[in-house]
């Protein structure tokens, strides 16, 4: 019974999965309060084991997003299509958009004969103004050949491109045109509406997994992130000089981000039926973001098919040192941004979910999820699958 429990733990503790082969397929819905976002992402997943030494995994979603996006605009704005002048006042209201975005990814895992692990991965993701591709490493060597402790190394490296948009007078126009969405500067339409921006991210982590008994363990990572290039929000908009010359302006991020930070995971088991799971995660960069996050998740086996799961996780953060939200407060400062995913706030999500075990070739999940943010902004998430081992 000891050894079956510590096997368990192992599995959860340091995320290697059962080896098996299956197909799933879920659907996810996200809706945001007052009409803001709403996504649609069916998706599907295949695994599988190569004798007892290779795991090939890949997955494909494909994501309809649509609703408004908050940020200033001309007094009167009615979204993407409207055609208004900045002359009289600014409001921090919400551009309507709808877009697309299919992404997919690669990952070959390689077990060796004392069963260390080498994961290699690529992911690429593409929308109308946005491309991402990601190539990532990872490690895992056990320290021990009772396997209580293991050791991760990993890294991962994203190039990304994005469509930029001119907006460097009083006034400004959306449209759609041939499935790229575009900014045009009335009084700047012979210099371009948009160019393309890149950016490139940089993330390592090391971390270590100890087993500390039959029923419990700990697992401690360290990572850091460099980001370098267009870091800048393409559809976000700050007022400047509104108490003298008013006029609206693209927004302005530095060029370059550092940052660093720790997780921490403790995970034991509370009896023959329940387990739990409790993380933290500190995050600091050189934009002054400082975040914390405290995830707590149950998990209860009701019988022999379906079992039950429940979290809370509560996330704060501090503001980033060029955010401001007022419209008369920018000048002439280098960067600025009135984008609130910057601002100082504190979040709750409130998390629940059903997985039911058909037999032992197919099995159900569903899941929700509810975000209440300090800012106003409420959103749900529900996801429904279905899992087929062959």
């Amino acid at each position: 019974m000891q050894l079956s429990k510590i096997a368990a733990l192992a599995i959860i503790a340091t995320g290697v999965t059962q080896a098996e082969n299956y197909v799933s397929v879920e659907y996810l819905q996200y809706d945001e309060n007052d009409n803001r976002v709403s996504v649609m992402a069916p998706s599907l997943t295949a695994s599988y084991d190569i004798g007892t030494d290779y795991n090939i995994k890949a997955d494909f979603v494909h994501d309809s997003v649509s609703g408004a996006t908050p940020s200033y605009l001309p007094d009167g704005a009615s979204g993407a299509s409207s055609r208004v002048t900045n002359s009289t006042d600014f409001i921090y209201g919400k551009q309507a958009f709808n877009e697309e975005r299919n992404a997919g990814s690669l990952v070959i895992t390689k077990r060796f004969a004392n069963r260390d692990e080498l994961i290699v991965g690529g992911d690429y993701s593409r929308e109308s103004d946005f491309d991402a591709k990601t190539v990532s490493l990872e490690y895992m060597h056990y320290l021990n050949a009772s396997h209580n402790t293991s050791l991760n190394l990993g890294a991962s490296y994203g190039f990304n491109e994005i469509l930029s948009f001119t907006n460097s007078s009083t006034t400004t126009r959306n449209r759609r045109d041939d499935d790229r969405f575009e900014r045009e500067d009335d009084y700047d339409t012979s210099s371009g509406a948009s160019r393309k921006e890149t950016s490139t991210s940089l993330n390592v982590q090391a971390g270590i997994t100890q087993i500390l008994s039959p029923t419990s363990s700990m697992k401690v990572a360290g990572f850091a992130i460099m980001d370098e290039g267009y870091l800048t929000n393409p559809h976000a908009f700050v007022v400047r000089d509104y108490s003298t010359a008013p006029k609206l302006v693209g927004e302005n991020r530095p060029d370059t981000r550092r940052a660093y930070g720790v997780d921490l995971k403790y995970i034991t088991l509370l009896g023959e039926r329940m387990s739990y799971q409790v993380g933290y995660r500190y995050y600091t960069d050189d934009w002054k973001i400082n975040s914390h996050t405290i995830e707590n998740d149950l998990y209860y086996k009701l019988g022999k098919r379906v079992t039950l799961g429940a979290g809370l996780r509560y996330y704060t953060q501090t503001e980033a040192s060029f955010y401001n939200g007022a419209k008369d407060y920018f000048t002439n400062e280098e960067f600025a941004s009135s984008d609130e995913r910057l601002s100082s706030f504190d979040a709750l999500t409130y998390k629940a979910n059903l997985d039911f075990k058909q037999n032992d070739k197919i099995s159900y999940n569903i899941g929700g999820e509810f975000y209440s943010q300090s800012t106003g902004l409420d959103a749900t998430l529900i996801t429904v699958g279905a899992k087929f081992r062959f």
